[in-house]
C-alpha cells in the first residue's frame, strides 16, 4: 500500500463514509486535507465559505436538510474557535456535524513560541 499524507487519509475515510461535501476555508494548516480533498472531487466537493462561522452553519443546515454528516473544516485556534456558535448548535440540535482542524506541529504544542493559530490547550 503506497503511503498516504493524513489529508489524504482524512479524505479517503470522509468519502468511505459517505460524506460528500465539505465546507470551509483553505488555511496553512489544512493545505495537505484541501489538496487531498481537490484529488478526490469525483467523489466529493468542497465549499468555500467567507467565514468559520459560515463553514460551520452551512454544516449544520446540510445535516438537517439532507439527514447526512455535514462537514466543515477551518484552521485550528481562532478558526475553530470562530465556528464555535456553529458547532454548538448543531450538538443542542442533535445534528450530525463533524469539524475537521488541524494543530500546531506536534513538538510545538505547548511550548508557548507563538506560533500561528496556536491555543494554549487547543485539544481541551
Amino acid at each position: 500500500m503506497p503511503r498516504m499524507t493524513t489529508g489524504e487519509i482524512m479524505a479517503k475515510s470522509l468519502i468511505a463514509n459517505g460524506v460528500d461535501t465539505v465546507f470551509g476555508i483553505p488555511g496553512a494548516h489544512m493545505y495537505d486535507f484541501n489538496d487531498a480533498i481537490a484529488r478526490e472531487a469525483e467523489s466529493i466537493r468542497f465549499i468555500h465559505t467567507r467565514h468559520e462561522q459560515g463553514a460551520g452553519y452551512m454544516a449544520y443546515g446540510y445535516a438537517k436538510s439532507t439527514g447526512r454528516v455535514g462537514a466543515y473544516t477551518v484552521v485550528p485556534g481562532p478558526g475553530l474557535l470562530n465556528s464555535g456558535a456553529a458547532l454548538c448548535t448543531a450538538y443542542g440540535a442533535n445534528a450530525p456535524v463533524m469539524c475537521l482542524t488541524g494543530n500546531i506541529m506536534s513538538h510545538l504544542i505547548g511550548q508557548g513560541r507563538g506560533q500561528l493559530h496556536e491555543l494554549p490547550d487547543h485539544l481541551g
